[in-house]
């Protein structure tokens, strides 16, 4: 068979190459991935005394991913297992019948591999696959140390990853410096240099909807261009506030609701948003509970945020005359979660919130961009379109290539301060409550919102 069919047209350049570092980068769809399960695999199939090693950050995410493509490729390249090759699953392992081997480790367990590596065919190749979960430039460093050692005439590195959209991330500022040595190349590829029947329509459509509503994302998480990071966390103009009475005007019905708590402390605000999908596919903050203790003598126990957030919730439930899916609260939040299942048999779900900050805004920009959430800009809702128009990154952190938002408490100047009605309380200050609110919300329900893990 012809290789060039197997692969796309944009790594028909540098497919053979040997060049000790090879940097693939790219966005969504550009099958770089399988690009080089490929090249792992004939390299391990017609050369004598070269096995493989591929990497991921963690173990435990070797099998679903990697491990699957590599069979992939060897099922392309017509191979059949137990007929070609074997694998076994302690080590993670694929022995070809030449007596080459492919392992898979994750950079939190490779050092317990290296005893259980045939040295009579040593490792050739070392692929980091998904390279932005690694922690830095040290780490992959000491790895490609230990896997080169006994080569005396070539070694391989390849590297594959999504390149982060912050351009101080370390991978970023890397590979900037690796394009410029002359035993490295480096490929940027995207789905558009895919066939496109390799794809699907499904996938075409939906990175053309993400085009439509959100171009900035799109580039990203596409075409694998680093966009930057600005001030502003959200484009605001994803967020479609409606009237109050917009639901009752057009003649829509709520067919059921959630509710997603972000539980404050002494200084921070105790905020419930609920969120009620429509018969018109959209989904809509209905309303808000909201809580500030900041700087106020006498703050609510407990107990007082358990009773008003169940009294919102039951007031929301015959509003809109339909039943609850989820509830939701922060996993750090044991207090208030405790409170509301003792005093009314209430099990908010606490939410995972990930490996980072930025990746629960990222599953949030990527259901925004989808077009179908809007706001009730009802007096309550006020606060969640204060703080969204405030939410910004910390000064600083994204230099460092570690973004955090700004959680300030910031004062309402030149304006009257916030009034709920569910918490019958005033509040003075702001900061990002509701949007960690709406956060969780997205992430814990990832599958039923159209966003994949």
């Amino acid at each position: 068979m012809k290789i060039s069919s197997l692969i796309a047209p944009s790594f028909w350049n540098t497919f053979n190459s040997k060049k000790p570092i090879q940097i693939d980068k790219g966005g969504r769809g550009s099958t770089k991935t399988s690009k080089n399960s490929l090249k792992v695999d004939l390299h391990c199939l017609e050369e004598e005394k070269c096995s493989a090693i591929v990497l991921r950050k963690y173990q435990n995410t070797l099998r679903d991913s990697v491990f699957k493509e590599i069979k992939r490729a060897l099922k392309r390249l017509k191979l059949v297992e137990n007929i070609d090759y074997k694998q076994s699953l302690s080590p993670l392992r694929i022995k070809l019948n030449n007596g080459n081997s492919i392992y898979f480790a994750g950079a939190d367990d490779y050092e317990k591999l290296k005893g259980m590596i045939d040295e009579d065919t040593p490792i050739k190749i070392v692929w980091f696959e998904e390279l932005t979960e690694f922690d830095n430039e040290e780490e992959i460093e000491q790895i490609r140390a230990t896997f080169s050692r006994g080569n005396n005439d070539w070694f391989i590195s390849l590297f594959s990853y999504n390149p982060p959209k912050n351009k101080y991330h370390w991978v970023n500022q890397w590979e900037e410096k690796m394009r410029t040595r002359n035993d490295v190349v480096v490929t940027h590829s995207d789905y558009r240099t895919v066939p496109q029947e390799w794809l699907g329509k499904m996938f075409i459509d939906t990175a053309e909807q993400l085009k439509k509503y959100d171009n900035k994302r799109y580039k990203w998480i596409y075409l694998g261009e680093v966009i930057g990071l600005e001030g502003m966390i959200y484009n605001p103009e994803l967020f479609k506030y409606v009237s109050e009475d917009y639901i009752e005007k057009n003649k829509l019905r709520i067919l059921y609701l959630d509710f997603s708590v972000d539980g404050g402390h002494q200084t921070s605000a105790t905020t419930c948003g609920c969120f009620g999908l429509a018969n018109d596919g959209y989904w809509y903050l209905l309303d808000t509970y909201y809580y500030s203790p900041h700087e106020k003598p006498k703050k609510k126990a407990p107990s007082e945020l358990s009773r008003d957030i169940f009294n919102f919730e039951i007031a929301m439930i015959k509003k809109w005359k339909c039943g609850e899916d989820k509830e939701t609260i922060d996993s750090a939040e044991g207090a208030l979660r405790n409170q509301l299942y003792t005093d009314y048999g209430k099990r908010f779900h606490p939410v995972n919130k990930g490996k980072s900050k930025e990746e629960l805004i990222d599953y949030s920009q990527t259901f925004l961009a989808k077009g179908k959430f809007r706001v009730l800009l009802n007096a309550n809702n006020k606060i969640f379109k204060k703080e969204n128009e405030n939410y910004m990154w910390k000064d600083g952190t994204i230099e460092k290539g570690k973004p955090e938002p700004d959680k300030t408490e910031k004062e309402f100047i030149g304006e009257e301060p916030y009034y709920n009605s569910w918490s019958n309380d005033y509040s003075y200050y702001y900061a990002d409550h509701t949007q960690d609110s709406f956060q969780y919300w997205v992430k814990d329900n990832l599958s039923k919102l159209g966003i994949k893990e």
